[in-house]
């Protein structure tokens, strides 16, 4: 275990061989990698343990208290603050770990020459598809290790009845798998358990505050704790700190001379909530669908996230509020939801993560600080329902979404929402619900190597706040990359010491 020397009465100094900040998928494999290595290493994270952390309604039933339909929607938060805590924000809910059989370049965009090109977005922060999808099933096989339970047999693939090249200029129906947070519990325990075992230290509500170059080499990490302010020492600093950590990572970037540029490419978009029922057509054979198309700007449209039997949540983000879907894979609800985003290519003198933040602030200004809702119907102009939305969101303004989302993000919802509904008639019926706000991937674009490397040598960013990935199999092959440099740099390092000797 690292050892801890007092160097003032508030402040507790800890020399350890790497920190990591931030318990998401990223950190807690990064640091899983390092330990496995013979490495010290401090993973500090802002939250709790992930039972602490999670939502009230999920501990009522995982304790054996009957949880009724009718009080699925009225049991949860008016805005959801269960995103910290050891696991990250994605396993303190049920949900989807991605793929499984193979990766995918589930992506498209305009190519140079006019044409439409698939990509993915592990591939390019990576630096290879083969490394990508070698750390993939690296991924795969450590969660397989601690406690989650292998999948089922894929359903028959249904990519032609989805209308690619047809419909839809791209298809994605790989088959992915699904995870429970019971089961999440069972994988984040054993994890934290071999960190804490193997040489590592979980420390938990322990949030950091600052990252510090030192001049001889090294790193100072100073944060908040329990007990008081204490600092860090290491050789390495591996940042996963997820979505609500964006300001921080702005400001630690400006600061410290990180290279980077303002996000040139955001997502924006709202989500699409439906009865259960009308949208299983579109689920049969693949439960998370990807679908695309370009518009007439040449930006990808395409859905996100899709949650059967789940809820629309928000929490709030940079003065604002953002919506996500939920899967409620062991309380179904009558309501499917998907996100219906936009990738925006932004000019050059326009920073993108101000281009989000000023997308979400005026809608939840237009709502009084909530989110907005409205029906299909009403998105394209015809009359408003009478009676209240039917809607998992419980904190909401009824509005008109044409009053506070731009006219081309309009015009997108309702092409996807057309092409759904070619796709399988009556899929989206006029009274299902649109809310917004939806922002995505706007961290600003750090100048990292292929193994997430910055450009203030032995600091990473991985997951979220690498600006180049979002998930959570995703976020642990970033968090093993940067590990295993990390690895890797300190093998030369001490080469090249032995040498000089």
């Amino acid at each position: 275990m690292p050892e801890r020397t007092r160097t003032t009465r508030t402040t507790r100094t800890t020399r350890t061989d790497a920190v990591v900040i931030g318990g998401g998928p990223a950190g807690l494999f990064a640091a899983l990698t390092l330990v496995r290595a013979g490495r010290r290493v401090a993973l500090l994270e802002a939250g709790g343990d992930m039972r602490e952390s999670l939502c009230s309604r999920l501990v009522a039933r995982m304790d054996g208290r009957t949880v009724r339909d009718a009080e699925k929607f009225r049991l949860q938060c008016p805005r959801c603050t269960c995103l910290t805590g050891l696991g990250g924000a994605a396993f303190h809910f049920d949900t989807n770990l991605g793929y499984i059989s193979s990766l995918t370049r589930s992506k498209i965009e305009s190519a140079p020459d006019g044409t439409v090109r698939s990509y993915s977005g592990l591939e390019r922060a990576l630096g290879s598809f083969d490394r990508a999808q070698h750390l993939i099933g690296e991924a795969y096989r450590i969660f397989y290790e601690l406690g989650l339970p292998p999948a089922g047999p894929p359903r028959e693939d249904n990519g032609p009845l989805l209308g690619e090249g047809t419909v839809f200029q791209h298809v994605d129906t790989a088959y992915s798998q699904s995870v429970t947070v019971d089961d999440s519990l069972v994988v984040v325990a054993r994890l934290k358990d071999e960190l804490d075992s193997g040489g590592g230290s979980v420390l938990l509500h322990h949030r950091a505050t600052d990252v510090e170059p030192l001049t001889d080499g090294g790193f100072e990490v100073r944060a908040d704790t329990p007990h008081g302010p204490a600092v860090f020492r290491a050789d390495d600093v591996i940042v996963g700190v997820g979505k609500l950590g964006l300001p921080w990572v702005r400001d630690l970037a400006r600061r410290i001379g990180v290279r980077h540029r303002p996000s040139s490419r955001v997502d924006l978009g709202v989500r699409l909530e439906a009865d259960r029922a009308d949208l299983a057509p579109l689920l049969d054979g693949c439960h998370n669908p990807k679908l695309s198309f370009l518009n007439e700007e040449g930006h990808s449209v395409r859905t996100f996230c899709v949650c059967e039997g789940g809820r629309v949540m928000q929490y709030g983000f940079l003065d604002a509020v953002a919506l996500d879907g939920q899967h409620c894979l062991n309380q179904p609800t009558t309501k499917s939801n998907l996100g219906i985003l936009t990738t925006v290519d932004l000019p050059e003198h326009i920073d993108g993560t101000e281009h989000a933040g000023e997308f979400a602030a005026r809608v939840a200004a237009h709502g009084g600080g909530r989110p907005v809702v409205s029906t299909v119907d009403e998105l394209a102009g015809r009359p408003a329902p009478e009676g209240p939305l039917t809607t998992s969101l419980i904190n909401y303004h009824h509005g008109d979404l044409r009053d506070c989302l731009p006219a081309s993000i309009v015009r997108d919802v309702l092409a996807m929402v057309g092409r759904l509904n070619t796709l399988h008639p009556g899929l989206v019926p006029g009274t299902a619900t649109v809310a917004a706000p939806v922002v995505e991937r706007l961290f600003p674009d750090l100048d990292l190597s292929d193994d997430l490397e910055s450009s203030v040598p032995g600091l990473y960013f991985v997951g979220d706040s690498s600006s180049k990935i979002i998930g959570i199999t995703y976020g642990a092959a970033t968090g093993m990359a940067a590990a295993r440099s990390v690895l890797h740099r300190r093998v030369a390092t001490a080469a090249a010491a032995g040498g000089r000797h």
